[in-house]
């Protein structure tokens, strides 16, 4: 447990560094108005669909570094960075595409009733999209440092780059030290510049001299097609799993979109106070995955096993705390971002609901952790997929227009989607068939 706890802490406060950046943009934007909160709640998700696709194929850095780490192979984690920077290269150049893409999304997904969060959304969204390559250049450094069981740089790295992005939206957004009032495009523009300093930082962390000496990080080698279609084999599922889960909730958001403007800022206020407990399991679930992928690499599947089950009841009991605090006070937590009576009584819904949750939301993300961690990622690609389009979407249309159950209806379609998802994924876990995959 103190194994996990140490590693997990780290990346908790590096979560917790997001959320706070997700908070203040919610506050910056809301001083605008409710249209601007509404385009960034709505650009927010969009975005957050489609840039998963990317940062997982990068993510999956940990994978193999954490494997070669634990068999005590320092060369083989070179390889393992050089693999993995080769590969992002040739999934930056869609890049371009994407802000065209967007603003033909956005004619679709932006509420009726409101043509002005279509316009801020597709601006915010077009600005974004050349965070992406950054991002991805980041996560690759980011797998080296955690695959390793370095989980105190990442987090140290995560806290300079959001503090800097909270000041750059103190400046750009409502306009300060001279410069023009920006609004939504001040923000998208602030995390862009804030995510370029990160990716400065993490080149001279992977390039340093003792990466260099130790890991061969500075012996640059153009990969072969299988050895990218390894990495692919690994990164791809676990982006596309990403994506079709989280580009579902922004069909959801979109559905919850017809209720009205209000309803999804209410939704956007809620999501950040519950990216609060999430943010503490999803800590837990990526200290569970380093962990389980050095057990692995060092032939020890038993531990590995055990490193699973202790992160789940450290997750349920940390997320669970968490979810008092939804269910007791949620008007009070809504409040602090809107004195809108309909925006308070909708946001309030969602927080009870997800506070009777909380246990079973923190099993379901500690075990895809740890079969994410294995190298499992094509199965938890077709769960998601599955249940995501076949029951998450249709049960949350037919509870919203068809039963008109409203908010509240929405959401507990959610929730018996990701319920769903736990039980699929312990039943993995238990069948103990993760342990015999090899990643490469």
């Amino acid at each position: 447990m103190w194994q996990i706890l140490a590693m997990a802490i780290p990346l908790m406060l590096q979560n917790m560094s997001q959320t706070l950046l997700g908070v203040t943009d919610t506050y910056f934007v809301s001083q605008i108005g409710t249209d601007a909160l509404a385009a960034v709640a709505l650009g927010s998700v969009i975005y957050f669909s489609v840039m998963m696709l990317f940062r997982n194929i990068a993510n999956s850095t940990m994978i193999f570094v954490g494997r070669a780490h634990g068999g005590g192979d320092n060369a083989k984690i070179g390889i393992a960075i050089w693999r993995c920077l080769n590969t992002i290269v040739w999934f930056s150049l869609p890049v371009f595409g994407l802000p065209w893409f967007f603003s033909w999304l956005m004619g679709y997904a932006a509420p009726v009733d409101s043509p002005d969060v279509g316009i801020f959304a597709t601006i915010y969204l077009q600005i974004r999209a050349f965070e992406i390559p950054l991002l991805m250049f980041s996560t690759v450094v980011w797998g080296f440092m955690v695959g390793r069981g370095d989980s105190r740089t990442p987090m140290i790295l995560a806290w300079v780059t959001v503090l800097f992005n909270i000041f750059l939206d103190w400046v750009f957004v409502l306009g300060n030290l001279g410069a023009p009032a920006l609004g939504v495009q001040g923000a998208a523009y602030a995390t862009v510049i804030a995510n370029l300093l990160n990716a400065t930082l993490s080149a001279f962390i992977l390039w340093n001299p003792e990466s260099r000496k130790l890991y061969g990080t500075g012996k640059a080698r153009l990969v072969s097609w299988p050895e990218i279609r390894n990495v692919l084999r690994i990164g791809v599922p676990m982006g596309l799993g990403d994506f079709i889960e989280i580009a579902s909730f922004s069909v959801f958001l979109t559905l919850m979109g017809r209720l009205g403007a209000n309803v999804l800022a209410a939704n956007q206020i809620a999501l950040q106070f519950m990216s609060i407990s999430f943010t503490l399991g999803i800590g837990i679930s990526m200290a569970t995955s380093s962990l389980i992928s050095q057990y692995l690499g060092a032939k020890d599947p038993g531990s590995a096993e055990k490193v699973g089950y202790r992160a789940m009841v450290l997750a349920m009991t940390s997320m669970g705390c968490i979810g008092l605090v939804y269910f007791f006070v949620p008007e009070l937590l809504i409040s602090v971002f809107s004195q809108d009576e309909t925006v308070i009584a909708a946001g309030a819904i969602i927080l009870t609901l997800m506070a009777v949750y909380q246990i079973v939301d923190a099993m379901g993300i500690v075990v895809a952790g740890a079969l994410n961690g294995a190298g499992d990622t094509t199965f938890t690609m077709w769960v998601r997929s599955i249940l995501a389009l076949g029951l998450f979407l249709p049960l949350a249309w037919t509870l919203l227009f068809i039963f008109e159950a409203g908010v509240g209806g929405g959401w507990l379609g959610a929730v018996t989607y990701l319920g769903s998802k736990t039980a699929i994924y312990l039943i993995r876990f238990r069948s103990g068939r993760w342990k015999n995959i090899e990643v490469g």
